[in-house]
């Protein structure tokens, strides 16, 4: 399940979206009103260099299996593709594979594309792809898309262009999948003679991007250079080289963009957006996103293992002021972690969004009725612990807001800080969990799909149920939907499901985060749309 919180793999965590396609109003709560669009404007010519700002820092690899986190993402998407694309309105269109089709219940047919070839000049093979997918099932490789392959049996080349993909149980999560970094696609080749350093500075990359790995200057940037044989040729890369350079700090990355220093960014800092809105040498586009802010529970034992203190926590949060708050007004308040942007491309979208609006909506405090829950749930302790990267001034806000308001209730709530190396071995071993309660983190969903989250959370085992959480009638609907071929009859099992474990708070989904994007005046063609997390969107950048 991907997940992350900067460079840790950590929650992966939606954002509710109404419009999925042109523009879309937002509250105006912020530095500025607000509207979601999910394009900027075509680039109307080529450019020599891009200079690119990677906020979270360099990546550790740009190996795909390896790939979990906002910079490895940003980058790696434009060098190794997959099978399908992942549109604006996250929708999914063909990739690397001209068509994915449900053969039956069980079985996948991967059709590849004719004539795409890799950086030497050799041509994608159904063998490549082979390769490629079955590398995620290798327990030594650990890939970080190891989950989406759970179900799979068999991967085969059944033909020079075909790849047959079949499974123990049905996966309709499976396919929409292939749109984000476990359907990337590598040269066995390349991959085989490099071997573990394979995606890292030394060892290099074979893909069929746009963009070719060019230097890698280890704590500096990463260059890249246009593949001028590309596939696409409608979307050849518009920059000769594009370099990411690595920014974490947030004032000198606001200083960077402002200068004309640095063209560019996604994830531009929060607290700078006003100055970001008044600039003259850029524009500030805001568009839709899967990235959230939320408060994980991590304990199977003590208050927050409680559904009642979960309950009562959130309805002590005022979503709304958070927002304002914290996210400077570029964001609104979720009811639940899976997002109606997951689903918006699905025929059961009526399905899903009646399930959705059903929902509680905490978005406003009820103290009184908190402290009831506490008052109910009689906790053997009412001192807890929120956990928190070192560093993070967002997530230290968003724990500072959540201890306040958990001192309205009754509850005593300790911040601990952590560096991120620490706070990335949380969602790993259990032994780091000891002695915390909860942790405030940031996450993002790379892919359509409403069943991309949630067996994650409430089945016995799963990676993400810390809590030992734990309702028959929820695994067993879940079960159904995921192997559940017909989309209405499938969202129908998903919401009964939802309607269950959305009230439990399994996650104490504060809100959802608008995508921030920064252009310099003299670029444009970005998505804005948080799209990009999973497509090869820098080869769209071009002269305004």
């Amino acid at each position: 399940m991907r997940s992350v919180h900067k460079s840790a793999i950590a929650l992966l965590l939606g954002l509710s979206l109404t419009a999925c396609s042109g523009s879309a109003e937002a509250p105006a709560t912020g530095a500025g009103a607000i509207e979601l669009v999910e394009t900027t404007p075509a680039a109307t010519g080529d450019v020599d260099t891009v200079t690119w700002a990677l906020p979270s820092g360099e990546p550790a690899s740009l190996d795909p299996a390896r790939t979990g986190d906002y910079s490895a993402n940003t980058v790696g998407t434009n060098l190794c593709e997959s099978l399908l694309r992942l549109e604006p309105d996250f929708s999914t269109a063909p990739g690397l594979a001209s068509a994915v089709t449900q053969k039956d219940p069980t079985t996948v047919v991967i059709t590849l594309r004719d004539g795409v070839t890799f950086w030497d000049g050799s041509p994608l093979t159904a063998g490549d792809v082979v390769y490629s997918l079955k590398r995620n099932m290798d327990p030594k490789l650990a890939s970080y898309a190891a989950h989406v392959y759970a179900s799979v049996t068999t991967i085969e080349e059944t033909g020079p262009l075909e790849v047959t993909v079949t499974f123990k149980t049905p996966d309709v999560q499976f396919i929409p999948d292939l749109a984000g970094v476990p359907g990337s696609i590598i040269q066995e080749k390349f991959a085989t003679k490099a071997g573990q350093a394979f995606g890292t500075a030394s060892g290099g990359l074979m893909c069929t991007g746009p963009f070719q790995l060019g230097t890698w200057t280890s704590g500096q940037k990463i260059s890249l250079k246009r593949y001028d044989a590309y596939w696409d040729t409608a979307r050849k890369a518009k920059a000769a080289t594009f370099d990411f350079v690595f920014l974490t700090d947030s004032s000198t990355l606001t200083s960077a963009l402002l200068s004309g220093e640095v063209d560019g960014v996604y994830g531009a800092p929060v607290g700078s957006i006003a100055a970001l809105q008044r600039s003259a040498s850029g524009k500030l586009y805001f568009g839709p996103s899967t990235e959230t802010v939320s408060l994980g529970a991590v304990a199977a034992e003590g208050p927050a293992a409680d559904p009642k203190i979960r309950q009562a926590l959130d309805l002590a949060i005022d979503k709304t002021s958070f927002v304002t708050s914290v996210l400077k007004g570029a964001g609104e308040p979720l009811k639940t972690f899976t997002p109606p942007l997951a689903w918006q491309g699905s025929p059961a979208k009526d399905v899903y969004d009646a399930g959705y609006a059903a929902l509680p909506d905490t978005s406003k405090a009820d103290l009184e009725a908190a402290k009831k829950l506490v008052a109910d749930a009689a906790p053997s302790r009412t001192d807890l612990v929120i956990a928190t990267p070192a560093g993070d001034q967002s997530l230290l806000q968003t724990a500072t807001i959540a201890q306040a308001a958990a001192g309205q209730i009754g509850l005593n709530v300790t911040i601990k800080q952590l560096q991120p190396a620490e706070f990335a071995g949380l969602f790993y071993d259990p032994a780091l969990r000891t002695g915390i309660d909860l942790i405030a983190t940031t996450g993002y969903l790379e892919v359509p799909g409403a069943l991309y989250y949630a067996p994650g959370f409430v089945f016995s085992g799963a990676p993400f149920n810390w809590t030992n959480y734990e309702n028959p009638e929820v695994t067993a609907n879940i079960g159904a939907a995921v192997a559940e071929t017909d989309p209405v009859v499938s969202a129908q099992k998903f919401v009964a499901a939802q309607a269950i474990y959305g009230p439990a708070k399994l996650q104490i989904t504060l809100a959802g985060s608008y995508n921030r994007l920064y252009l310099n005046k003299r670029i444009t063609g970005a998505p804005a749309s948080f799209n990009y997390i999973s497509t090869a969107w820098a080869a769209l950048v071009g002269a305004a």
